[in-house]
């Protein structure tokens, strides 16, 4: 089972890119320092743990001003042993335009490595994809590509969808996405449920719950079966995500969270 696949959905990240045309919050979601832990359970059984976090240091990357965001993902227990994934996906994310400059994933799951680094020219819509050896992280190739405006990459997209203010966007509201991943754009479609409290590690929280329009494949055993909670404040940080995969249910829940810019929406 190829966990980076699983992970990538639990940071939700590569679903969210360009969303012109909708409304953001005026008050910026996130912060440099902000960390976020999530736990992914399979049954009773641990499976892994992610992390998604802001560098306490603003970078310089094109002359302008970015945050430096890593997601680190690891199996855990069992699915350890039976495949140990050490995983790292990172964007440099414009503090003042909220799009990317640089995007790299370093990618280790047992014998299996994949590096690449990505070189966003937002002024000029062109990404460069640089390979790197899967061992010495040396440049082995590059090419460049022609991109949208504003495009997106798989991490920076979620934290710029953070931005958006749902409560300009109805209920059934279908959200139609790119991204730029493996070398070329990706669309995506995400579909706004509504609005529900779950319990959460931190208390019960008001949640924006979303589904992602996905069809079935080797992971999942059903179309659409992936459904996200975020916090339904201006942080929007992922509460939880459940999908049936053919292993059993994955279920990923907060487990942790530091210096987040707003309060969360929990409900006393």
């Amino acid at each position: 089972m190829r966990l980076s696949y699983i992970f990538s959905i639990m940071a939700f990240f590569c679903l969210f890119s360009q969303a012109q045309g909708y409304q953001l919050s005026k008050q910026r979601p996130f912060q440099a320092g902000e960390q976020v832990e999530l736990k992914a359970t399979v049954g009773f059984i641990k499976a892994a743990e992610a992390t998604l976090q802001v560098s306490d240091v603003i970078y310089s990357l094109n002359n302008k001003p970015t945050y430096k965001i890593d997601v680190y993902a690891r199996t855990a227990g069992m699915f350890d042993l039976f495949s140990s994934v050490r995983d790292n996906w990172g964007s440099y994310f414009d503090t003042a335009q909220f799009v990317p400059h640089q995007f790299y994933r370093y990618i280790s799951e047992g014998r299996f490595r994949k590096n690449e680094i990505l070189y966003f020219d937002q002024k000029n819509n062109q990404v460069t994809v640089a390979k790197l050896d899967k061992e010495t992280r040396k440049l082995k190739e590059r090419k460049d590509h022609s991109i949208a405006a504003e495009m997106q990459d798989m991490v920076s997209g979620y934290y710029y969808l953070r931005a958006i203010d749902f409560d300009k966007i109805k209920v059934g509201e279908v959200i139609t996405i790119n991204t730029f991943f493996d070398d070329k754009e990706k669309p995506f479609s995400i579909k706004f449920m509504g609005r529900e409290t779950i319990k959460t590690k931190l208390g019960n929280i008001n949640a924006l719950v979303l589904i992602p329009l996905m069809k079935k494949d080797s992971l999942f055993e059903e179309d659409n079966t992936l459904k996200v909670w975020l916090s339904d404040d201006l942080n929007k940080i992922p509460l939880k995500f459940q999908a049936k995969i053919f292993v059993g249910y994955l279920e990923v829940d907060v487990k942790n969270v530091k210096n987040l810019r707003h309060p969360l929406a929990i409900v006393e």
